[in-house]
């Protein structure tokens, strides 16, 4: 994979019948971890730093990263991020941890928020000390602690408060009721955005498990050619330059097995070991069996995935855990983008424009929600899709992409001349069966199940009460959910969980 030199890729061929071990004894088990995205990469890792040796990875693909997906695209080497894009946060964050002792890799990203603009669909400006003031009030009714005791929805708590303080508060008596409705849509549209659901409708109001934001700086981007995939060779040993003496280099290329898509996971064999099936028809023995793959992935597989059914405990977890799509859509122009573009821009519509683009060939650009530049590619532009319009234009050609694009800009930068477009790059999460969508989040049906992330993490155990598969990946993760630092904590975890029932 393009960006991702360090790490070897010769196969290593390992036995299809007869890669066995023995789940009580002690020595090296043998473990299959199924995914070879962020959680699974330092899942194996981590066993192989500690010793077990015994390890093969199935991939799906033909590359590591699953929702790491650097790509080359712009001018001379330059890259950008299908996927997990910034590092959010410092403190508490195992991604900042482990890539800030490399000078240079991490940075902050020219897309602050303080930077942020709202512009109207007539093309002009939010003026920045009223945009600041709605911004501020609305985050602080996304994180009131009111969240807590309310029954109801997301989306009708956040209106209720927001009507509530424009009406009640002197602050905001300049705000007209125009402005007010386009900042409720814009930013339903911005938390859409954020944590990747259809509708705050659908999202509870009080949630179970509730995201720990890390502190510190939250729009951290990646210096050099690696981009978000250096995290994957740090975790593994194989950065450059690695001094962490406990990091020992894992050979990850002669782990993985690539474009091996898991069909069934049989954890109950009278043998007493785990059979994995490929749709290859390889079949696979172990000891344990480590599942990466994400939430979507398991909505539409699960009922065919594991022999015997999944305990109801795990089965609840994933058809009650929301999973959602974010996508973006990169365009290179032949000539920078222009001075007067803001770094970041979020878009408000006038609702007679919002009609129009609806009733136009344009319509599926209603879910573009931001315009952001990107770090290191002067050229390229980033627009940011949400919810079911996002999902449906994965199918439509490049073209009409373009011409949606272009569209956009005419309205919402007028006057601003911005070059020929030279390419586009787009991602497609939901269209494709290894993902089945971006990340997980949380909804009303989490809540009315009483389920959450530590009811998917919850391992299917055998006879004497050990664990045989275990499930990692950032769904499974209840604080951390939806981001890559999550995803690594779990494939610790579970790791580790293993490493404490042998050692």
């Amino acid at each position: 994979m393009a960006g991702y030199p360090t790490l070897a890729f010769s196969i290593c061929w390992l036995f299809v019948i007869g890669f066995v071990g023995s789940v009580s004894g002690a020595g090296n088990p043998s473990i299959i971890v199924v995914g070879a995205g962020a959680a699974g990469i330092s899942a194996a890792s981590r066993l192989y730093q500690n010793g077990f040796k015994n390890i093969i990875i199935l991939e799906a693909s033909p590359r590591l990263g699953g929702r790491i997906r650097t790509t080359p695209f712009g001018s001379g080497s330059g890259i950008v991020e299908l996927g997990a894009q910034w590092c959010h946060g410092e403190q508490g964050n195992v991604v900042y941890q482990l890539a800030k002792v490399y000078p240079g890799l991490l940075k902050s990203s020219i897309i602050a928020d303080e930077d942020a603009v709202l512009i109207r669909s007539s093309g002009v400006q939010v003026p920045g000390a009223v945009a600041e003031r709605l911004q501020t009030m609305a985050e602080e009714i996304i994180e009131s602690d009111a969240r807590d005791t309310f029954s109801g929805s997301l989306g009708e708590f956040f209106t209720q408060q927001y009507w509530k303080r424009l009406q009640t508060d002197p602050a905001f008596k300049d705000i007209s009721r125009e402005l007010a409705e386009q900042f409720l849509v814009y930013y339903h549209n911005y938390e859409r955005g954020y944590t990747a659901y259809d509708s705050w409708y659908d999202v509870a109001a009080a949630e179970s498990d509730s995201y720990v934001e890390p502190a510190g700086n939250q729009d951290i981007a990646w210096n050099g050619k690696r981009g978000f995939t250096a995290i994957l060779d740090i975790v593994s040993g194989n950065y450059p330059g690695n001094t962490n003496k406990s990091l020992t280099p894992v050979p990850i290329g002669s782990l993985v097995k690539f474009n091996n898509f898991v069909s069934n996971i049989n954890w109950m064999s009278p043998e007493g070991d785990v059979f994995v099936t490929t749709q290859n028809g390889d079949r696979y023995q172990a000891d344990h069996v480590i599942v990466t793959v994400s939430l979507g992935v398991l909505k539409e597989n699960y009922r065919t995935m594991f022999t015997p059914a999944l305990p109801s405990v795990n089965q609840n977890a994933i058809t009650g855990l929301y999973f959602g799509t974010v996508n973006k859509i990169f365009v290179y122009f032949d000539a920078p983008i222009p001075e007067d573009f803001p770094n970041t821009v979020h878009l408000l519509w006038y609702k007679p424009d919002l009609q129009a683009l609806r009733l136009s060939e344009h319509a599926w650009a209603e879910a573009i929600s931001t315009f952001f530049r990107i770090d290191n590619q002067p050229n390229v532009l980033m627009a940011w899709m949400n919810g079911a319009e996002g999902r449906k234009a994965e199918y439509l050609r490049d073209a009409p992409i373009k011409s949606g694009i272009l569209h956009l800009l005419k309205i919402f930068a007028k006057n601003m001349q911005f070059g020929n477009v030279l390419s586009i790059l787009r991602s497609k999460w939901s269209s494709d069966r290894l993902f089945r969508g971006s990340y997980s989040s949380r909804s009303m049906a989490t809540e009315n199940q009483e389920t959450g992330a530590q009811f998917l993490a919850t391992p299917l155990k055998n006879a004497l009460s050990e664990p045989v598969v275990l499930f990692a990946g950032e769904a499974t993760n209840r604080v951390h959910y939806s981001t890559v630092h999550g995803a690594i904590d779990s494939g610790f975890r579970e790791a580790n969980r293993l490493i404490r029932l042998y050692k």
